[in-house]
Parts: structure tokens; C-alpha cells; sequence
């Protein structure tokens, strides 16, 4: 059975480009998609926090992956 995530489009989240990902209504980071693995995860590389609050722990450059289906990630 394929899980359908709605919050982002694959076709949508693409490596080269930008997005501002959020986690409850929090916003998190800017980031660049390094590389799209298929299926949920992703590798980004964050561009900048969000907030004061968040920048301790997503500092610019930090490359990292992530469960995408986990956020909202908006295209900047």
C-alpha cells in the first residue's frame, strides 16, 4: 500500500531550490534542497533560521536530512 503525503507536491521539491520549512506553524529554517531521495527524505542545506530561537540550532550551511511529509515546506 503507497502512502499519499499532501503537503508537498515531488514534483515540486526539487533539488537547486529554496524553500521555508515550518513544523506546527513554527518557522524553522530557510533551506536548499541538496538532494531529493525519493519516497520522504530529503537532504537540505540550511540558508538561513527563521527566528532567533531557531538559529541555535540550524546554522547556515548545516546540511542535514529530513522526513519531508514531516513539515510544511513552502517554495520561496
Amino acid at each position: 500500500m503507497k502512502i499519499d503525503h499532501d503537503k508537498v507536491a515531488v514534483e515540486n521539491f526539487e533539488p537547486g531550490k529554496q524553500y521555508d520549512v515550518c513544523l506546527r506553524g513554527n518557522a524553522l529554517y530557510r533551506a536548499e534542497v541538496v538532494k531529493f531521495h525519493g519516497g520522504c527524505w530529503a537532504t537540505v542545506k540550511v540558508i538561513q533560521a527563521e527566528n532567533p530561537e531557531t538559529a541555535q540550532y540550524y546554522t547556515a550551511g548545516a546540511t542535514f536530512d529530513i522526513k519531508v511529509a514531516e513539515y510544511d515546506i513552502t517554495p520561496v
